[in-house]
């Protein structure tokens, strides 16, 4: 018996229509006079619009009717009921001077603009500004005057350390929500990187002369196959004071780099609530660092081992922050690196009361490669400035993402990583880490097992992934980026002109100074114990 098959009927269903507020042109950098209409896929909605920066508001801000005529820079912020659904839109328009009309690079260029004036230390709180970004379409080049590929409201503060007084400042950014900003924060892609809301603008000037070093070593922990922030270069203007956008906004080369905190995209940890006091939960995501505390911070410390020696250590918690860590968060995090402290002088390496084995507490491999990246720099704050760690929910604890590479491999004015040679900086001051005795790398060099395991590391990578032809293979594509850039960030900074003469001859300090590194690694590994070459 055969049975018919069902009949089937299409019915062509009218597609559902997206809703839009849209301003054409669109968010944009124009030289002499831009006129601008509002458009929107309800024809009975309203649009209500502003043009000082301030939120618009259904029935208080200009009803639009007609196309508006710019002649400055302005922040046009827009928004429309539309088909029930509340739409929104910040694009902004940039006014250029004269000496911009026809500015055009290779690399990303990025505008923030504000009607205030910029931040200029870390006691400033957020700045209003608009973020504006011109990409390079494939093959092409980032144009002004051009359409913006990217615009949105945002905040702007200084941030760093000694790098927070530079004449060229360091940045932390924030894209704001269109309604909300400043309260709640919106997620882009920007300059093709996973979205967020949080980056930092990291700005190369008195010791990383050849602008790439932070880039390169998180290059290199991608590769080992460790989370580094991902990084892209730009030409940054910071315009103040709502005016036109000129060469003397130009501040140079900056390193666009995600923030390091909790996400997908990013450290990969369970979200942790001030509600989760009990086990599992109480046992994480944890992200702290090693460092200074900073504004209204006090940190606190950990790793006590008892008896004589001790690994105690200043941390600073970061997500969740101090603030928001729960009595019983806070003593479990303190109990954990303390239980490791006690584990590295017990007999065999076990606490006594616990029983675990400091490889129960610790993720060893995490430890030994985030170690060997910043040898491998000569970075002489490894270890106790910016250094992170973290620790998923019953999950072992990892050290880092690896952060802050300004100071190593030869830069100049800092001379403890002038020499290529030696582990630590320690044969040229007493300022620096000493790399095989600091905090609980001291227990864990005491470990006959750990240590193969380190040097083992060591060899595989130097065959592999910091080899020389890996390694050079990254500074010369990093190299090539910016050959047309860098010149115009010397030129914006001549008081910190590259050694050498040029752009290319810095970096060649940078290429000889890995390679004599490499070749001295390798050397001492031959013998029986490379931590004494």
């Amino acid at each position: 018996l055969t049975v018919p098959e069902p009949l089937v009927t299409t019915v062509d269903l009218p597609a559902m229509e997206v809703p839009e507020l849209l301003a054409t042109p669109p968010a944009s950098a124009f030289v002499g006079t831009v006129e601008v209409a509002l458009e929107v896929s309800d024809p009975d909605a309203q649009v209500w619009f502003t043009l000082d920066g301030s939120t618009p508001r259904a029935g208080i801000s200009t009803l639009y009717t007609a196309p508006v005529e710019l002649d400055r820079s302005t922040a046009l912020r827009a928004v429309a009921e539309v088909f029930g659904k509340t739409m929104a839109i910040a694009p902004t328009y940039l006014a250029l001077q004269p000496d911009l009309d026809g500015f055009s690079s290779d690399v990303p260029l990025m505008v923030l603009w504000t009607t205030n004036t910029a931040p200029t230390t870390k006691s400033d709180t957020y700045t209003r500004f608009t973020l504006s970004t011109f990409e390079p379409p494939k093959g092409g080049r980032a144009e002004l005057p051009g359409e913006s590929t990217l615009s949105e409201l945002s905040g702007l503060r200084v941030r760093g350390s000694s790098s927070a007084s530079f004449e060229k400042r360091p940045y932390r950014l924030e894209v704001w929500d269109r309604l909300q900003e400043g309260e709640t924060d919106l997620d882009v892609p920007l300059l093709g990187m996973p979205a967020d809301a949080d980056w930092v603008l990291l700005s190369p000037l008195i010791f990383d002369r050849a602008l790439i070093r932070n880039a390169l070593v998180y290059r290199l922990s991608n590769l080992i196959g460790r989370y580094a922030p991902q990084t892209r270069f730009a030409e940054v203007f910071v315009a103040e004071r709502g005016e036109a956008v000129g060469l003397d906004d130009y501040k140079g080369v900056y390193v666009v780099v995600e923030r390091i905190e909790r996400g997908v995209e990013r450290v990969d940890i369970t979200r942790i609530d001030p509600v989760d006091t009990v086990l599992p939960e109480l046992s994480g995501g944890y992200l702290f660092k090693e460092d200074r505390p900073g504004t209204g911070e006090m940190g606190f410390t950990a790793g006590t081992a008892g008896g004589l020696l001790t690994f105690q250590q200043p941390f600073v918690a970061v997500e969740p922050s101090e603030g928001e860590l729960s009595p019983e968060q806070s003593d479990y995090l303190v109990g954990e690196l303390d239980e490791l402290g006690q584990a590295l002088v017990s007999p065999g390496f076990v606490h006594p009361t616990t029983g675990r084995h400091y490889n129960q507490i610790i993720d060893v491999d995490s430890f030994i490669d985030h170690h060997i990246l910043n040898v491998f720099a000569k970075n002489p704050d490894a270890f106790r400035l910016s250094g992170y760690f973290h620790k998923e929910r019953e999950g072992l604890l990892q050290a880092g993402p690896v952060w802050d590479f300004d100071r190593t491999m030869g830069c100049s004015d800092d001379t403890r990583a002038t020499d290529p040679v030696w582990w630590d900086a320690s044969n040229e001051t007493t300022d620096c880490t000493y790399v095989f005795e600091h905090g609980f790398w001291l227990g864990l060099f005491s470990d006959p097992a750990f240590t193969e395991r380190y040097w083992a590391r060591w060899a595989e990578l130097l065959a592999g992934e910091l080899s020389v032809a890996t390694v050079q293979a990254e500074i010369d594509a990093m190299e090539a980026e910016l050959l047309e850039a860098a010149p115009r960030n010397f030129k914006a900074w001549p008081s910190y002109p590259p050694r050498g003469g040029s752009f290319e001859a810095e970096v060649d300090l940078l290429r000889s100074w890995v390679a004599q590194r490499q070749a001295w690694a390798e050397a001492c590994l031959a013998l029986p114990d490379p931590s004494g070459c």
